[in-house]
């Protein structure tokens, strides 16, 4: 993410806008990365003077709900194929889609307003909407009214990062780097632990279970 953030940020005024808009588009189609990252670095480039304020929230809106739509009618094009498929029944049972389709059409449009604020629910939440034969209009409604809210925060926080942390950006996300390598390496080691642990108690009460048969025979 921070080589993405820094990239996005060393862009000239003419390919910014559009370079913005296509990250926009990619993710909201599923590519790895977080919405919130083009976003921020608008903001930062609305700070350093290469974006301005009223083109980068039209640009980033439209590539943001782009996006969501194009999810929304592969959903809508593809999923029931997926969902009802033969080669797919065994993950997606008739009980489990039926049970589903009841949840979607209850509980549907919190759902579709609150995907937009979490990264890992978006995709999966706007692709269902599609494939639940949600309506359009009902989804690009309730899209809006929730990027209207997360767009310009996220680009307001990328102004807000400029105009605090100024030049000391690089320095900053080179930091954070190496913390979260740290971090990310310390919970491996702490998972491999525990997975060591539980294996051991596991093959300690799998001798003990069959002690206990051979006494018994």
């Amino acid at each position: 993410m921070e080589k993405w953030f820094l990239r996005i940020t060393e862009l000239s005024a003419h390919s910014a806008y559009m370079v913005v808009f296509a990250v926009l588009l990619a993710c909201g189609l599923g590519f790895p990365l977080p919405e919130d990252v083009p976003l921020i670095a608008s903001g930062y480039l609305i700070w350093e003077g290469t974006m301005q304020w009223v083109p980068a929230l039209a640009i980033t809106m439209f590539g943001v709900l782009a996006g969501d739509t194009m999810l929304f009618f592969i959903g809508r094009r593809i999923g029931t194929q997926i969902l009802q498929g033969n080669r797919t029944a065994f993950l997606f049972p008739p009980e489990k889609v039926r049970r589903t389709r009841a949840y979607f059409r209850k509980y549907g449009d919190k759902l579709v307003f609150f995907a937009r604020f979490v990264a890992g629910l978006r995709a999966v939440v706007f692709f269902m909407a599609g494939a639940m034969k949600m309506k359009y209009s009902r989804f690009i409604l309730l899209d809006g009214i929730a990027a209207l809210l997360s767009v310009p925060l996220w680009i307001f926080l990328g102004w807000l990062l400029g105009h605090t942390l100024g030049n000391e950006i690089s320095r900053i996300l080179k930091s954070m780097k190496d913390i979260k390598t740290a971090f990310t390496a310390i919970v491996l080691i702490a998972v491999l632990g525990f997975l060591l642990h539980s294996y051991r108690k596991y093959k300690q009460a799998k001798k003990i279970r069959s002690k206990r048969k051979k006494k018994s025979t």
